[in-house]
Parts: structure tokens; sequence; C-alpha cells
């Protein structure tokens, strides 16, 4: 069984249909798992939910973003942690997004648990605590991000059983072992890497996992432009922290 892993979209579709003709390329992809935050940060939300719900081996859960944006479509109460820096921004990409697009990430799940090769696999966007895995976002369930060490990462996951826990969020690349489970996070699709996107690949077999970090130079100038042409909200702080 081989499949791709790619996480934090954001609203970047060049980066993403760079990894997406990457994979197609390669004939050997079974499935595609996608760890969420699709939409927000970049401003290319409808291209974005275009090609991601039009494929039928594409796998999706939702992200913090995705779950924030959604706060805004459905009137509920909008996360405190991303008030200061996200309100206004969310608030742009939820008037651009097409509304048929609404039940489709209303209904996305958290998590997927898979059985693969007699191996468990967890993929979810970040560590969200067993007992607030049902939490709205308003109540911020998802855990604080911690510094990307071994020891930080198989503490944040320390009430989670798989022998593969694939996550995003925190943009950055990481893979450790601790002899019982791998931690995975291929890092963002569509920020933190300049002019590169990046995905995973797992292969398993009976025996093994093997786990590659696959990272494509892309064309980012037209994305760049956009932030100006469309007047996207909060572009400082999204060029300072995000690309």
């Amino acid at each position: 069984m081989k499949f791709a892993i790619i996480t934090d979209v954001h609203g970047n579709f060049d980066a993403l249909q760079t990894v997406l003709d990457d994979i197609d390329n390669r004939e050997d992809i079974d499935k595609i798992y996608n760890l969420g935050d699709n939409i927000g940060i970049g401003h290319e939300t409808n291209k974005v939910l275009d090609i991601i719900f039009d494929r039928d081996d594409m796998e999706i859960i939702a992200g913090n973003h995705d779950e924030a944006v959604m706060s805004l479509v459905n009137g509920t109460p909008y996360p405190e942690d991303l008030k200061d820096k996200f309100y206004e921004h969310h608030q742009w990409i939820e008037s651009h997004m097409d509304e048929d697009y609404y039940d489709q990430i209303n209904l996305l799940p958290r998590y997927i648990e898979k059985t693969i090769c007699g191996k468990k696999l967890l993929f979810i966007h970040y560590e969200i605590e067993n007992q607030k895995l049902e939490t709205g976002i308003e109540e911020q369930p998802f855990s604080p991000i911690t510094e990307n060490s071994k020891d930080n990462i198989i503490e944040l996951f320390k009430d989670k059983d798989a022998d593969l826990i694939a996550f995003g969020h925190n943009h950055q690349m990481h893979l450790y072992d601790d002899n019982e489970t791998i931690y995975y996070n291929p890092g963002a699709v569509g920020l933190n890497n300049g002019a590169n996107a990046v995905y995973g690949i797992v292969t398993i077999n009976d025996n093994e996992f093997s786990i590659e970090r696959i990272k494509l130079p892309y064309d980012n100038e037209e994305y760049l432009q956009g932030f100006d042409e469309k007047q996207v909200p909060a572009k400082q702080l999204i060029f300072d922290h995000f690309l």
C-alpha cells in the first residue's frame, strides 16, 4: 500500500496543483490523505476546494482554519485564539467562498483511523485530547503547538494509540520513531517553504514502513501578487510569518 499525505494547503492552488500533478505522474499512489487547513491564509479558496472535492482518491479531514471559517458561515462562536490575528481575514475568506461547499466542509471529520497491512494509522490535523474530540472549535480543542523535538511530539500524542500518527498544523517537517509509533508531518503544501511545495509518501507492507518527503519547486509569483490584487486582509502578518 502506497499513499500520499498532504496538509496545510492554505488556499494556495498553484502549490496544490504542483503536488497533485507529481502524485498523478507517479501512477502508483493508491490514496491521498489530506490533513486539513485547506482554506485560510491563502486567497485561492474556491480553486482549492474545486480540486480536492472533485477527486475520488482523497480522504480529507478538517483543520482549525477550516473550522474557524465555518464558524462564521454557521453563525457559531469564533475561536478566541485566532480572533486577534485572523478574524477579519477569515471573514474575507468566508465572503468569497462558494456556498456550494458549505455542507462538504461541515461534514469533514477531525480524524481518520485505518488499519493497513496490520498497521494502525491515525490521520489528524494536530493533537486533540481524546475528551475534546467532539468539542466545538470555539472551545479551542486543538492543543497548543509544541516545540519540534522527539520528546515533545511523543508527549503531545501520548493519549493516542497507533503505529503511524500523521499530522500537520505547524508547517514543519517531523519524522520521529519511538519504536512503537512513527510520528510524521511532511510540512505544509502551501506555506513556509518559499517557492516549493512539499508532501509525503508512505509505503507499507507486512514488514516495514517507508516514508519519503517530496519537495517540488513551483512558480509562486501569481499567488503572491494575488494578495495585493484581491486586497486580502492580514497580508503583512501572512507575509511576515508564513511566506
